[in-house]
């Protein structure tokens, strides 16, 4: 129960931060370039989440520089977190039970978090996973495949 209530402590920390995009930092255009992107998600083997034009956030260290953490979502129906996952394209990172690396969902009404399993960065733009993931409140487990994709995610190297 303490690793779900750091968890979720974790996840509102997360999403209380401004998150930047990858637009130029021109002061003339009044309006930011907003990046998009995509995912698609599989629990069990079935179709459990896709969706385009997702909102993406960018997460900066203290230096500045884009850390491999970032979020995409449609507003507050589904936000996903994506952290710990490789930098260099074809690399692999194995996900671990307190989800730093790990992906988790939320949704409505659930939490969804990885217990075990694979990050690839399958290209500057994706990055996909597989593992076994658990759904907070009601402790079921699930197999989960997926993607997450999106443009604005070159910046991260």
């Amino acid at each position: 129960m303490k690793k779900s209530i750091t968890l979720i402590a974790i996840l509102v920390s997360l999403f209380s931060l401004t998150f930047t995009s990858c637009s130029s930092d021109n002061d003339t255009n009044s309006s930011p370039e907003v990046e998009t992107g995509s995912y698609e998600i599989y629990l069990d083997g079935v179709l459990f989440l896709e969706g385009t034009n997702a909102e993406v956030g960018l997460i900066k260290d203290d230096q500045g520089n884009y850390v491999n953490t970032v979020t995409i979502g449609t507003g507050t129906e589904v936000v996903i977190v994506v952290s710990g996952f490789p930098t260099t394209i074809g690399d692999v990172s194995n996900m671990v039970d307190d989800g730093d690396p790990g992906v988790n969902i939320l949704t409505e009404q659930n939490l969804y978090d990885t217990r075990s399993g694979t990050l690839t960065r399958t290209s500057a733009s994706k990055i996909s996973f597989d593992g076994t993931c658990t759904d907070w409140p009601n402790l079921q487990s699930y197999s989960i495949t997926g993607y997450i994709e999106s443009e604005a995610w070159k910046v991260i190297n």
